[in-house]
């Protein structure tokens, strides 16, 4: 539905707010800054920020600041890293947009595991590193005693470890305090949560100068995502002080509000621990990047990103950075890319490139361009279904209804009369074709029939497969580790009369020995050299009993079964070639 230009242009007005307080929240910091617009320009009427880890007091604090600064508003929006921006291609044209529903599941399948990627950035040791209780090296010795290679840690010890929470060995390594450790879980719950639900925020990319994109059938389309807990969590830490948190927008790409006419460059945008770029082409985003940069020089992560979204070779790059050497890193770079960099600006030194961006696409053009807003309560209606548009309707509709129906009512007696006869022609047609369709039902209901009875084969061919394929092998395998480790458990003591197998018993192994200690030493060590294969001795009998040639020592029985407890993958051996068997 297409609204004349006169009506549009005035229902576009109530999209457009006077003023609002844009947040953001980086794991570290929380920021706000109301924001008006005065004149076609921006203007800074208040900031706030605090550092407190609990993120309901966090937001507390940062309400009542603003309270207290004279801010009276109701609604705010809110930047975080935890919200991913992503550029995918559906096939959606940007003008025929589906229903929200279709477009959040068409998204969501696209971004869960682009989430599950983005969810590994924000452990427990990047949040640490962050906050500068842990450096570097600290934090790889960490790692390393969970893998079980720190030196003097055996394969148990790394069992153990391998299931022991970062922070807690952290702590154990007297590398962090109780409450560093605490607050840095009590951050962690600012950028992800165990839920695995998706929210999802959406916006076209057609370039100015393309009539139509997607040649291929598909159209791209810049995309964000985040933990609909996670949001759940940010709605009622705000609601509980009375302000509605309307949207979530992606720290990637916020700061290219900025950006008035763009029509080829690349935007870096520096943060704390990780860097994102993006390039946009005849005014449109062509591709996004957010990556880890706490391990690299400012200088190298910058590179690093303008490379992520690279090439074509842009005019010009823009750096949203909001560093002391910010001045140094742009020189820096221009000489490396040999590029022109230039830096943007902010109002306020409190205000962030990314925020000041979100506030001048919603304050100047009443939504945002270049980042794709997630909507707290869900999609929001098209505008001719918002309140605000029905009211303004209502009074313009109801004169030309009236006028409409007083017309209808003259000339409805005829085309009721001809619209039946019409309709009888037309229902001998609809049979017909009624017929015909029922009769294509059920020629593909036998299609499908047919497509099942393939499926039940396929399942059956792909059975016998993995039985020749993998478990064939894999039992070929163990049996060839098993001899050999028996084999080298057999010392000059022990005779071996019978080793078996049966469905019931398993494998069945009878021996002899000279003495009894012989033969517990020989089950033992075998016991212990099958451990890492996933078996263990069970049931084993030793019993005086004459040998050959009638010496005289100890039969002994026993029956290898599944371990109940296996080891894990990493920790078996890794020498030979086809099975990992050390010879």
């Amino acid at each position: 539905m297409k609204l004349p230009p006169a009506l549009g242009s005035l229902l576009s007005r109530f999209g457009k707010p006077n003023s609002i307080l844009v947040c953001e929240a980086d794991g570290l910091t929380l920021r706000g800054a109301v924001l008006s617009r005065v004149e076609g320009q921006l203007h800074v009427d208040y900031t706030a920020s605090t550092n407190s880890a609990d993120l309901k007091q966090a937001v507390s604090e940062l309400i009542a600041e603003l309270r207290q600064h004279g801010w009276q508003g109701k609604k705010t929006v809110l930047l975080t890293p935890a919200v991913m921006s992503a550029l995918i291609e559906l096939p959606v044209p940007a003008d025929k947009p589906r229903p929200a529903i279709q477009m959040q599941e068409l998204i969501r399948w696209e971004l869960e595991p682009l989430m599950m990627q983005q969810n590994g950035y924000w452990t427990a040791g990047q949040i640490l590193h962050e906050l500068g209780y842990m450096d570097d090296a600290q934090i790889q010795e960490v790692l390393d005693r969970q893998r079980g290679k720190k030196s003097g840690i055996g394969d148990g010890h790394g069992k153990i470890y391998a299931f022991r929470r970062f922070a807690e060995m952290a702590v154990e390594m007297e590398f962090i305090t109780q409450s560093q450790m605490e607050e840095c879980l009590t951050r962690q719950a600012w950028l992800r949560t165990d839920s695995d639900e998706i929210s999802c925020g959406w916006v076209a990319q057609l370039a100015e100068s393309e009539e139509e994109a997607g040649g291929d059938g598909q159209y791209p389309w810049l995309v964000s995502g985040v933990n609909t807990a996670l949001m759940r969590h940010w709605e009622a830490a705000f609601a509980a002080h009375k302000v509605e948190l309307t949207d979530l927008y992606p720290m990637s790409g916020a700061a290219a509000g900025l950006l008035e006419h763009p029509a080829t460059a690349v935007l870096i945008e520096p943060h704390c621990e990780h860097i994102s770029s993006l390039r946009i082409e005849d005014g449109a985003v062509t591709a996004v990047r957010m990556q880890q940069s706490g391990r690299h020089s400012p200088v190298d992560a910058c590179l690093e990103a303008y490379h992520a979204v690279t090439p074509p070779e842009p005019p010009r790059i823009f750096l949203a950075g909001h560093c002391e050497a910010e001045a140094t890193l742009a020189g820096d770079l221009q000489s490396m890319t040999g590029r022109e960099v230039l830096q943007l600006s902010v109002l306020a030194t409190e205000l962030t490139h990314g925020m000041q961006g979100i506030a001048h696409d919603i304050l100047l053009h009443g939504k945002t361009r270049f980042c794709g807003a997630i909507a707290v309560q869900g999609p929001k209606p098209p505008i001719w279904k918002q309140v605000e548009a029905r009211a303004i309707s209502a009074g313009v509709l109801m004169v030309g209804l009236i006028v409409i129906t007083e017309l209808a009512m003259q000339v409805r007696y005829e085309l009721v009369d001809s619209r039946y006869q019409k309709i009888s022609a037309e229902k001998k047609n609809f049979d017909a074709a009624v017929a015909g369709v029922q009769a294509q039902i059920d020629a593909v209901k036998k299609a499908r029939d047919e497509i099942k009875l393939k499926e039940t084969e396929l399942a059956k061919v792909m059975n016998r497969f993995d039985f020749f394929a993998v478990e064939l092998p894999g039992r070929a395998v163990y049996m060839r580790n098993m001899l050999e480790e028996l084999a080298r458990s057999i010392n000059d003591d022990v005779v071996i009369n019978v080793l078996e197998e049966t469905p019931n018993m398993g494998i069945r192994i009878e021996g002899w020995a000279l003495s009894e200690a012989a033969a517990q030493r020989f089950i033992q060590a075998f016991k212990d050299a099958m451990r890492p294969w996933g078996a263990d001795v069970a049931d084993p009998i030793v019993r005086a009993q004459a040998g050959r040639l009638g010496l005289l020592g100890y039969a002994m029985t026993f029956r290898l079964v599944e371990s109940d407890e296996l080891l894990l993958e990493e920790e078996l051996p890794a020498n030979d070639e086809q099975s990992g068997v050390t010879p």
